[in-house]
């Protein structure tokens, strides 16, 4: 009996290590046969911001956020080649007198020297009030310098000379200039300006409705004919002031990415038969030369405090590729030449 004890004791030893084994393996079995899941990994770009006048990146946020501050600079033969006008973020040019000046905005990118620096005319606070910036100035009649104040804009003349000095080697009055350090030393408190126009985004194409290729076009002001050609490598328009190159003092010749053709009633300023100004409160005909084509639509400006809007053929807010833009207030009978990519050649056989 005490042998059966034994026998039935190691039978059971035995069947308990024989499960114990099967488990075992029947666990290893299992871990080798069981599916595997695989967790993406996503990863997110995040665009930098973009500077709100030109729709580039902008990822200092002091620039990103800081006030506009607005130059009157000379278009006179005597005053080229100018300073700081490839910095600026957006430059107006207006007819006065039979020339033009530039109301010359910066905000994204600083520059030194900026000029020259000269006075004020009718428009300029029509145009600049939504920028809520500086507005700077050489001097002005006292009734159009009336006009700036009425319109409660924040500005310094020639009179700052913390900021404002003369150059030698110039002949005045074409030698006032300043810089963007300076000019930010007087700003104050102002607010960022609001967005000059809607930009496409990094990666976007340029999709323009209508949108015709053009290589060239001549606009004329008065007794200046501003022309433009486009320079697909620099994704811009070279200028040309009277058919010679429209070079700047720091090299180069100064190639805008966007030109707005804004067309505008002219008016004399009743002060001054002598003084005309566009009349920029109003609304009409705009040609947007962008990515070397010619799409056209309209722009419209209800109030001094207003952006001025630009819209494309189907009245949708235009999209411009991002970059610095020229807006040329041409006068509504100009008659603007335009110069389309010769036609592609086309091939003939003979049999």
């Amino acid at each position: 009996m005490a042998r059966l004890r034994r026998r039935s004791a190691m039978a059971l030893v035995m069947a308990l290590l024989m499960v114990t084994t099967a488990a075992c393996g029947g666990g290893k079995k299992a871990a080798k046969g069981r599916p595997t899941t695989t967790v993406p990994i996503t990863t997110t770009t995040t665009l930098p911001p973009q500077a709100p006048l030109t729709g580039l990146p902008q990822p200092d946020p002091v620039k990103l956020h800081r006030p506009a501050v607005v130059v009157k600079i000379d278009n006179n033969a005597a005053a080229r080649p100018q300073a700081g006008l490839d910095a600026a973020d957006v430059v107006y040019e207006e007819v006065t007198e039979g020339i033009t000046r530039f109301v010359v905005v910066f905000q994204s990118t600083d520059a030194d020297p900026i000029g020259p620096v000269r006075s004020v005319r009718p428009a300029d606070p029509l145009i600049v009030s939504p920028l809520r910036g500086l507005l700077v100035f050489s001097g002005g009649a006292p009734n159009i310098v009336q006009l700036v104040r009425n319109a409660n804009l924040h500005f310094i003349d020639e009179n700052a000379t913390d900021a404002l000095y003369r150059r030698s080697g110039r002949s005045a009055p074409h030698n006032l200039y300043t810089d963007s350090g300076k000019l930010y030393q007087k700003v104050g408190d102002a607010p960022e300006p609001p967005p000059f126009a809607t930009f496409l985004k990094p990666g976007e194409a340029y999709t323009a409705v209508g949108a015709t290729p053009v290589t060239a076009m001549d606009i004329p002001l008065a007794d200046i004919t501003a022309s433009y050609t486009w320079d697909a490598s620099a994704k811009g328009w070279q200028r040309s002031t009277n058919g010679q190159a429209h070079n700047l003092e720091s090299g180069g010749v100064w190639t805008p990415n966007n030109v707005i053709v804004q067309f505008v009633a002219y008016s004399r300023f009743a002060a001054d038969a002598a003084v005309t100004y566009p009349e920029v409160l109003d609304t009409g005909e705009a040609w947007y030369f962008a990515n070397g084509t010619l799409a056209k639509g309209t722009w419209s400006k209800g109030s001094a405090d207003a952006v001025t809007s630009y819209t494309d053929a189907n009245g949708a807010p235009m999209v411009f590729p991002a970059g610095r833009t020229i807006v040329e207030l041409v006068h509504t009978d100009a008659n603007i030449t335009v110069e389309a990519p010769p036609a592609p050649a086309t091939s003939t056989t003979t049999g």
